[in-house]
């Protein structure tokens, strides 16, 4: 068994697989931050959680924010290569939601390879899901982002409409 903050990434990649038709179900126009400006990992997930409250998609954005810190304690979900998941469950979500933010200067974001992360996919989940998505929706983002020509496209992207595309032609593993 794998252990330590990459422990969370191995379960997620043994759960069912999810198609890249499923992953784009969660993709919506108002989730999509383009050019996200934060100096560092805390201020890019208060301004990721700051949006969801924004857009109506959480009740109470102090609650999501203290369990994201609590989950970053853990490990960071900067998983590298640009990439960060920040997620959790929370009990101020209805839904399984996924927020996608690019940042063109990049975040310090204490990610596993110390690189600056310019792409973001937030995972909120209920503590109570009825589909049992979060797992493989957090796979299938670590699948996907794992290529490097999915990557570089992504940091390119001004729409959803285009990171959907991009998802689409995706190779499944």
């Amino acid at each position: 068994m794998v252990r330590g903050p990459l422990m969370h990434y191995a379960e997620a990649r043994r759960s069912p697989s999810m198609t890249n038709k499923e992953l784009l179900s969660y993709l919506h126009a108002d989730l999509f931050i383009p050019d996200l400006k934060a100096r560092n990992k805390l201020d890019a997930i208060g301004r990721m959680v700051g949006h969801l409250v924004e857009k109506g998609r959480v009740r109470d954005g102090r609650i999501v924010l203290e369990a994201l810190k609590t989950r970053e304690k853990l490990g960071s979900t900067g998983i590298g290569k640009g990439v960060a998941i920040p997620h959790s469950r929370s009990t101020v979500t209805d839904s399984l939601t996924l927020l996608f933010a690019r940042s063109v200067e990049g975040v310090d974001y204490s990610a596993i390879d110390e690189k600056p992360v310019h792409l973001l996919f937030m995972i909120l989940a209920p503590h109570q899901e009825k589909s049992s998505e979060y797992l493989p929706l957090l796979g299938k983002l670590v699948e996907v982002t794992r290529d490097t020509n999915i990557r570089k496209k992504l940091l390119k992207v001004d729409d959803v409409a285009t990171v959907a595309e991009i998802f689409e032609k995706a190779k499944s593993r």
